[in-house]
């Protein structure tokens, strides 16, 4: 017999990955019980994700948020005992991506390269590193940082393709330089994100502390960031645009989280292949066009994370391994969806 309402233990249990077959079994089979299950646990899984945001007020959301549903089960008697009860998710949703952090912190090896080189974190996966001079560096999936042997001798200049978090060390007589595709970057002494995949045709920078100047091939210096600041660069037109930011929504990559913003699914999809190392084919323009909002963890398995998207979006999709290459993950328009 089907449980006339969700049994949120049970779905928690699902979201972070540690539901048996049976349990999962049960959770779609409530789901797809009627539209309004449906609707319910599409509301339900973007609370979830949004208790991995940045620096934003996440209890706040949870209080507003939570509101409806606590209410049909007759849980609503106060605004505090709304606060109280958001407080007690947290603490429990906190909890386990306090400790996925820490997971991630453990299993990563820090290596200091000397000689001329090139490093590159495999698709899947991310790097940590540390420069001669001390500077650390964080690699992105699919990317890749090389330096030449000089740079122990002072000259340091890195060349990335892809993206890479920097904790840059002070040295005011030996500047650090980042050369990109379309961009170069001297830093003043910081901390900053740079995205810059050649394939994407743009560069993204965002500066979290410190000083930061923007240069141009020409050795133009084009515009000098400030902290908290984000420069976004189109190789098209060679625009630029400057905004204030919540840094934490750029870098949380490096906390094994992906945090988006209103962004479109075919750019969410490029993010998607170098992560899982997959092959993504959009059959239907109008998906890719869709934007979405919510953050996902990278360590969950590509099933899990497309059963989300679906559940929060337009798109259905159909996985087909191949043994000679990325298995490859159609994504096409699903009809008759619930208004919401």
């Amino acid at each position: 017999m089907i449980k006339p309402i969700m049994d949120y233990q049970l779905v928690n249990k699902y979201l972070y990955g540690e539901a048996s077959e049976t349990e999962v079994a049960e959770v779609f089979q409530w789901i797809e019980a009627s539209p309004e299950n449906r609707k319910e646990f599409i509301d339900y899984s973007k609370l979830w994700a949004l208790t991995a945001q940045g620096n934003e007020d996440v209890a706040q959301t949870w209080i507003v948020s939570l509101a409806p549903w606590i209410k049909r089960q007759k849980l609503l008697h106060s605004y505090l005992q709304i606060a109280k009860y958001a407080a007690i998710l947290l603490m429990v949703f906190g909890t386990g991506i306090i400790v996925q952090h820490l997971g991630w912190g453990l299993a990563e090896e820090k290596l200091v390269y000397q000689k001329n080189t090139s490093i590159t974190a495999p698709l899947g996966q991310m790097t940590n590193l540390v420069l001669p001079d001390g500077t650390k560096v964080m690699l992105n999936s699919g990317s890749t940082i090389s330096y030449h042997g000089n740079f122990s001798l002072g000259e340091r200049f890195v060349s990335l393709s892809g993206e890479a978090y920097f904790d840059v060390v002070k040295d005011r007589k030996h500047p650090f330089v980042v050369l990109t595709s379309l961009l170069n970057f001297e830093v003043h002494g910081t901390a900053f994100n740079i995205e810059a995949y050649p394939t994407e045709n743009s560069t993204n920078t965002t500066l979290v502390e410190g000083s930061l100047s923007a240069i141009s091939k020409t050795d133009k210096e084009l515009i000098r960031l400030a902290p908290g600041e984000n420069l976004h660069f189109d190789g098209k037109t060679s625009k630029i645009t400057v905004s204030n930011v919540n840094t934490g929504l750029y870098t949380s990559w490096k906390e094994g989280l992906m945090t988006f913003r209103n962004e479109k699914l075919k750019d969410i999809a490029k993010k998607i292949e170098r992560w899982y190392n997959v092959e993504v084919v959009i059959n239907n323009p109008k998906i890719g066009e869709e934007s979405y909002f919510g953050t996902i963890m990278k360590n969950k398995p590509i099933d899990q994370i497309l059963v989300v998207l679906k559940l929060t979006s337009s798109l259905k999709y159909r996985i087909i391994p191949r043994s000679d290459k990325p298995t490859l993950i159609y994504w096409e328009y699903e009809k008759n969806l619930i208004k919401r």
